[in-house]
């Protein structure tokens, strides 16, 4: 919660008794609604949320709404919408990038004050267009940013000034801002990435206690904001590509072994092996043939190749359930060979073996120097497949049936056993440095 920042001349004993007073006596407000009942008004459509529009959201979550908006005909990302707020907040390093002469400011404002009794000297105010939303569906308005100049990982808070003024309905569980415009309702969504990047990232900065500015994002000029104008509707960016901290380098160089060459490999399929426990109520279903062009077929012989090799798949001879294969283009424009398992993982039950929550493993690692990773490079296909249940992984190709020997991606259940050997593998050390693991 932050609270302050008004002019010095609206902070009078006189008018705190006026704001007051206009709550303990509703009447004067009718007063003026009568007065003006004549004065034909604009409406605008009732604002709903639906259960569709939580697509996309990574639930559980307790995420802060973090959205793009234009602030003065700038591309800002990385704000913060502060319902506690009183007042909207630009941070420095961002109207910096503004190009705003300082002696634009006004310096008459009170000082904010924090919900733990801190003080912060603003130094300044100014009125500055805001424009949220996309295409013809966009709010505009004018509204006060108090310029502050403290450690942070946002760019600018938007309080309650700002969304009053637009009329804005914000629904945290969906991370959706929702406000009415001449064209309709308009909306926009959090960016959750961005959020938990953020938070990250003030968590550290507090418990390093060694005040550190986050960079910022940098600032796109766009076309200048009309109600009804176009502007800032490109996709945000990826906050992991403008990190706070300094990439961590290796203490030393490691070894990369093949699975192969580890005399234990029969511990694994000793510890553990998929199995599908396929409920007998449903029927198995084969899958008609899909066709595909050259290219695809090309990518998916020289992937059926190397899986043959290595030994993770074998040819299979009158299987009951049968799945397509699935080409995915990488950013890279390589192929990535995936199986439609749609069919079969509808007639697997749900194992609800506990999943690690991202959010306390990220909370976990504040106050530590050093984050080391494992990369267990294939690590579903190092798990077994059950013997009786291999031949219900077959997949067709251009050239013949095949199985999984392995376990593959795309199976319903196989996060759940892959979690189950690792939590068997570093039984003695979950929770033994306050961390966790996550696969």
């Amino acid at each position: 919660m932050i609270s302050g920042g008004t002019p010095i001349a609206d902070s009078s004993h006189r008018s705190t008794k006026g704001y007051i007073r206009a709550v303990r006596h509703p009447q004067v407000l009718n007063l003026t609604e009568e007065r003006n009942s004549k004065v034909r008004r604009c409406g605008w459509e009732p604002i709903t949320f639906s259960v569709e529009e939580e697509k996309g959201i990574i639930f559980p979550h307790s995420d802060p709404m973090i959205i793009r908006a234009d602030i003065s005909d700038f591309d800002v990302g990385r704000i913060l919408i502060d319902t506690g707020s009183s007042v909207n907040v630009l941070f420095t390093d961002a109207f910096n990038s503004l190009g705003i002469d300082h002696r634009s400011l006004n310096k008459d404002i009170t000082p904010l004050l924090s919900f733990s009794g801190d003080v912060i000297e603003p130094i300044g105010s100014i009125q500055l267009p805001l424009a949220i939303g996309s295409g013809q569906r966009r709010a505009f308005i004018y509204t006060p940013f108090l310029v502050v100049s403290c450690p942070t990982a946002y760019n600018a808070i938007i309080g309650r000034p700002a969304l009053t003024r637009m009329k804005a309905i914000l629904c945290p569980h969906m991370l959706l801002l929702k406000f009415p415009t001449q064209s309709g309702i308009g909306q926009v969504r959090g960016d959750q990435l961005s959020a938990r990047v953020c938070y990250v990232s003030s968590m550290m900065e507090a418990a390093n206690q060694t005040p550190r500015r986050a960079t910022p994002e940098t600032l796109a000029v766009t076309h200048p904001t009309l109600p009804n104008g176009r502007g800032g509707t490109d996709p945000p960016d990826d906050p992991r590509d403008d990190s706070a901290t300094p990439q961590a380098q290796p203490a030393e160089e490691l070894e990369t072994i093949s699975l192969s060459d580890v005399p234990n490999r029969q511990l694994i399929r000793n510890m553990i092996n998929h199995k599908l426990s396929i409920s007998p109520s449903f029927k198995p279903v084969r899958q008609k043939r899909r066709s595909y062009d050259t290219e695809r077929y090309e990518a998916m012989k020289a992937e059926v190749d190397k899986l043959l090799t290595i030994g993770f798949i074998r040819e299979v001879t009158y299987p009951t359930w049968l799945a397509n294969s699935v080409l995915v283009k990488k950013s890279s424009g390589a192929w990535r060979m995936c199986q439609d398992y749609t069919n079969l993982n509808k007639a697997c039950p749900k194992d609800s073996f506990p999943l690690p929550r991202i959010d306390q493993l990220v909370d976990a690692t504040a106050g530590h120097e050093l984050l080391s990773f494992m990369d267990a490079y294939s690590g579903y296909n190092q798990i077994f497949m059950h013997p009786t249940d291999r031949e219900h992984t077959a997949f067709i190709t251009d050239r013949g049936l095949y199985c999984y020997n392995v376990m593959p991606f795309g199976l319903k259940n196989a996060g759940a056993t892959y979690q189950r050997l690792v939590n068997q593998i570093f039984a003695e050390l979950i929770g033994t440095f306050n961390g966790g693991l996550r696969r």
